[in-house]
């Protein structure tokens, strides 16, 4: 099964990128492409037109994005939304989400981790 890529938005600690790196994913940081300063809409828009899954904690402006771009019949690769807790519980939920899913069904998606079971 293909793994999706992940674009990290500025406010995921860039822990995040390293230890997923460990799990074999292909990651990516917004520091990595000096867009720490760049608008939601435009780091959504920068994933997307790389086909990769962007994960963030700023749920309730991606949440809003997400809706206004399916209507307007936008495409994305997925956003994946988190809360800002424990980094280590984020990490096993965010691992168990991508060993279950495929890019195809985060396409277009909004999902919220905190839906995902610790295992």
């Amino acid at each position: 099964m293909t793994k999706p890529i992940l674009y990290l938005d500025h406010d995921v600690h860039f822990y995040f990128v390293a230890a997923l790196k460990r799990h074999g994913y292909e990651v990516y940081s917004t520091q990595e492409f000096d867009n720490q300063e760049a608008a939601d809409e435009e780091q959504l828009t920068f994933a997307a037109n790389r086909n990769w899954t962007l994960l963030s904690y700023n749920i309730g402006h991606f949440s809003d994005l997400h809706q206004r771009w399916i209507a307007e019949s936008k495409e994305h690769a997925g956003i994946i939304l988190a809360a800002q807790f424990n980094p280590a519980r984020t990490l096993r939920r965010l691992l168990n989400l991508l060993f279950l899913a495929d890019p195809k069904d985060l396409h277009s998606r909004c999902l919220f981790l905190g839906s995902w079971l610790d295992i």
